[in-house]
């Protein structure tokens, strides 16, 4: 048998209602994602992306298909299962702000890692320490939220969800904010990972930087 994908949609749909009708965001749509693998996903505004991503880390159910993380079916599991299976394998940086306002950028990084309930390398406040570096941002530990700019809040985001060396992690337009040279830094370690990524981007350029390229086109997913 071969290996267990870090992710599976077989046949999602999904849509959202409106005054005029439900309006059809996903369409029977099919992706699979290796342990390990580095995967790109661009598309207009409104295409789909976030919700797909959404989707993926049981934040929304699909009307119908399957998404598999990790061998486990999301829709088997309540929501309790669901945010540990989160807490656990999945590292999630959205375009939403996800921080904590009135912890520090250390701080919202080691309350990531007591969500995941153990710490595999270091202990908590090195292990923090040790992203902050490495985006960049140590000058940065103990400043809240709303003393970075939204690049600095967007690279913190991106340490939070990398903090517990997830199995899968998905990304939305984390560095939208980012000059090109920072960007390009950022997506560097990223890729550098041993896990499984998802990353939305705007920008073909980042989207190439990766073998498995894929865009949302007609509530469907395609291979670029």
């Amino acid at each position: 048998m071969g290996e267990t994908p870090a992710v599976a949609l077989r046949g999602v749909t999904k849509t959202f209602p409106s005054a005029g009708g439900a309006i059809d965001v996903l369409h029977d749509v099919d992706l699979i994602i290796a342990p390990g693998q580095k995967a790109s996903l661009i598309g207009p505004s409104g295409s789909g992306k976030s919700t797909l991503l959404s989707l993926i880390a049981g934040l929304l159910r699909p009307d119908c298909g399957t998404v598999t993380v990790g061998g486990v079916e999301l829709a088997r599991l309540g929501d309790t299962d669901r945010a540990r299976l989160r807490a656990d394998h999945i590292g999630i940086a959205l375009q939403s702000e996800n921080l904590i306002p009135f912890l520090s950028a250390r701080e919202n990084i080691e309350l990531a890692l007591g969500f995941a309930g153990s710490i595999k390398h270091e202990p908590a406040r090195e292990r923090a320490d040790a992203l902050l570096e490495r985006f960049g941002l140590s000058h940065r530990a103990d400043h809240k939220p709303r003393h970075l700019s939204g690049g600095e809040a967007q690279r913190v985001a991106l340490a939070v969800a990398m903090a517990n060396e997830p199995a899968l992690l998905l990304a939305d337009e984390v560095v939208a904010a980012l000059d090109d040279e920072t960007a390009g830094h950022v997506v560097d370690q990223v890729l550098d990972a041993p896990f499984a990524v998802l990353y939305v981007t705007h920008d073909p350029a980042l989207a190439d930087r990766v073998e498995h390229r894929f865009q949302l086109r007609n509530h469907r997913i395609e291979p670029r």
